[in-house]
């Protein structure tokens, strides 16, 4: 039956009534249309940034990597791209192992379970460093998606030039990297044998890191954050091999990064990897870690470290962070890499 309230009105109130709440249902959807019509982020073309391809050569790859990083300023002699030779160097072995680090880290993020793994596997290693990383944070704010995957490939033609065999390892955002890789094996046109994936990258923890991908995204962000995310850490070496403050605009290429990985074809991937995860990961959502795994369609395996000593459960190995796991976690590893692949 009609509302009494409203019956009871005058006949005059009640047009007066009506035509206000048509005028608030067509302002609603007026304000709806803008907002999602607004601008939104965007990952770009799904191709590395062009970039020269690494010797073929193993012992021509020092010089040139030592020539290219001496023409990047800033960059810290611990955060450099660089080569760990097994015994002789220019030599191959059978095994490579190459080093994807995570968003504002450096190689020495999980220092030394790469190498305990390459010992492991008498294996040659490759430590990349992300563009923008490792130098002046300033250099955050101009870096795309692209430049980072034009470091992934970079850094598997590299490890097929001085191993038969490529062992990837990226920990968070290089682990979302590695699944880049897995997604595109056709991208830097040699095989990966194996990944692992050390806390990997399909979406932090904090739910408003997703707001950047919506509508008015970026617009969001900025005035979120000031332009600016992160503070110092009270531990120096932190300071010292993370970048700690950056400009808000790296959130850009990270999460538009962590969108196209999200969003591909997971089940077709075909390479082995092994996951390892702390179910207490407070920088990433583990729940999209589970989803993504499922997902996956070539051999997968998931454990979860639970012994970690890193405040966040994010990097679960190396002596800055976690050093009471770091051999342990290096010999499941090579033991992995041994047994199944």
């Amino acid at each position: 039956m009609p509302n009494a309230c409203y019956t009871s009105l005058p006949t005059w109130c009640q047009g007066r009534t009506r035509r206000w709440l048509t005028a608030a249902l067509a302002l609603l959807a007026l304000l709806t249309l803008v907002w999602l019509a607004g601008p939104r982020v965007t990952y770009g073309p799904d191709e590395p940034a062009p970039r020269p391809a690494p010797p073929a050569q193993a012992a021509a790859l020092d010089a040139w990597l030592a020539e290219r990083e001496a023409a990047v300023p800033g960059v810290r002699p611990a955060a450099a791209k660089g080569i760990v030779w097994y015994r002789e160097p220019g030599r191959r072995t059978p095994w490579a192992v190459v080093y994807l680090h995570g968003f504002t880290a450096t190689r020495m993020e999980t220092y030394p379970l790469a190498e305990r793994v390459a010992q492991g596997l008498q294996a040659n290693l490759f430590h990349t460093r992300l563009t923008g990383h490792g130098v002046p944070a300033e250099a955050l704010r101009r870096v795309t998606a692209q430049d980072w995957l034009a470091d992934a490939v970079e850094a598997v033609r590299i490890g097929h030039a001085i191993g038969e065999r490529v062992l990837v390892i990226g920990t968070s955002t290089g682990g979302t990297l590695g699944a880049w890789l897995a997604l595109r094996p056709d991208a830097a046109g040699v095989p990966v044998a194996a990944q692992v994936w050390i806390s990997p990258n399909f979406g932090p923890a904090d739910a408003r890191a997703e707001w950047i991908l919506g509508p008015w995204g970026w617009a969001l962000t900025r005035a979120i954050t000031g332009g600016t995310v992160g503070a110092p850490h009270a531990d120096e070496r932190r300071n010292a091999h993370w970048t700690r403050v950056y400009p808000a605009e790296a959130l850009v290429p990270m999460m538009t990064l962590v969108r196209r990985v999200r969003d591909g074809a997971l089940d077709q991937v075909r390479t082995p990897v092994l996951v390892l995860a702390s179910p207490r990961d407070r920088t990433v959502d583990v729940r999209r870690i589970e989803a993504a795994v499922a997902r996956l369609g070539g051999p997968k395996r998931l454990e979860w470290v639970e012994d970690a000593g890193d405040d966040e459960q994010h990097v679960l190995a190396g002596e800055l962070r976690s050093p009471g796991t770091t051999e342990r976690l290096a010999a499941r590893i090579v033991r992995w890499a041994r047994d199944g692949v």
